[in-house]
């Protein structure tokens, strides 16, 4: 085997978890090193996944043995992290949203090739085997031409949680920048091209507790051949996460959009159901399907390639500029911005 990819985890909340389960997966990699802005969340997270060293952000850059580095932190610092990495010569996968803004993710990817390393955007759903196979049903031996999508992504944080970070607009809290993104992407993965509007609508500050991002919101996308796209996101309201994909010859609805593993396909009124289960090669780690983002990085890295094919620096930009432009219109602008 090829020398296994070194990672290092600079940030230790809870979605690592998840994500090391899916490391787990593959045998091509290990992971290092640990740190956080809280020591104690890096030990704990150290001593919880067997995870050698615990570091500060400092360390953790300057360490010559660590190839590329994960970045799991609240959005608002994703930026200031990910170029501490890249300036010290470590590639860099970084949490979504890419960054809190599109002026953000160009300073990120300047930086990027400046220092000639690679560096992307986790959004996972992109990898997942099955979102392969709902693009090869786009065609006229599938469900024809796509006219129309529908998806949402949203749930109701807790009473308790009000002071959290997703309410938190010194956070960039709020629906869009969560749970919306992945409406965004995936619109993006069905009609790969941007759309020529975008319009909608947030509730902001709409009750007693007077929360400062957007609760929840709802969203048109309009293209250029006049397909549509309606979409929803919140972090205040649940909503069905069930994405529908409306062609000229047929439709394909797809629960958890998120992170796909079943799709039901109707063509000329006969429904067909197609599973891609995430497939676990250490059962004692169950895995979401985090393992196919971290497959497609490290073979990026073995190829020498400063950025994915898949998740461009230009579809990332385009994303964060919809949210941009979202976002002035609701008049939602984050005290650091």
């Amino acid at each position: 085997m090829e020398n296994k990819i070194r990672w290092g985890l600079m940030g230790a909340g809870d979605i690592i978890e998840r994500w090391i389960k899916g490391a787990r997966q593959l045998d091509d990699m290990e992971i290092l090193a640990v740190a956080s802005r809280t020591p104690q969340s890096a030990l704990a997270a150290a001593g919880k996944y067997g995870i050698k060293d615990v570091l500060t952000y400092e360390e953790m850059v300057q360490r010559k043995d660590i190839d590329v580095v994960y970045i799991p932190v609240p959005h608002m610092a994703h930026k200031e992290l990910a170029i501490m990495a890249m300036e010290h010569g470590k590639s860099v996968l970084v949490e979504k949203p890419a960054a809190v803004n599109a002026r953000d993710w160009q300073e990120m990817t300047e930086c990027a090739k400046k220092n000639n390393v690679f560096l992307m955007e986790a959004v996972w759903t992109r990898f997942f085997p099955l979102i392969r196979k709902i693009k090869n049903l786009i065609n006229e031996d599938g469900i024809g031409e796509v006219r129309a999508v529908n998806v949402a992504f949203s749930f109701r944080t807790p009473d308790s949680m009000l002071e959290g970070r997703l309410l938190n607009p010194n956070l960039a809290g709020g629906g869009l920048l969560d749970t919306g993104v992945y409406n965004l992407h995936f619109c993006d993965m069905i009609f790969d091209k941007e759309p020529v509007s975008i319009k909608g609508f947030a509730a902001i500050d709409s009750d007693q507790n007077h929360i400062q991002v957007d609760e929840q919101a709802m969203y048109i996308a309009k293209y250029d051949n006049g397909e549509l796209a309606s979409m929803a996101s919140g972090v205040r309201t649940t909503m069905i996460d069930t994405a529908y994909i409306y062609g000229t010859k047929g439709y394909i609805e797809v629960p958890t959009f998120w992170k796909p593993t079943v799709m039901n396909v109707t063509i000329d009124g006969v429904t067909n159901t197609v599973k891609e289960e995430v497939g676990c090669r250490h059962s004692e780690y169950e895995d979401e399907g985090y393992q196919y983002e971290i497959m497609h990085v490290n073979e990026c890295l073995r190829n020498g390639l400063k950025s994915s094919p898949v998740m461009t620096f230009e579809k990332s930009n385009q994303i964060l500029m919809q949210c941009d432009d979202l976002r002035k219109q609701w008049g939602l602008k984050y005290p650091f911005e």
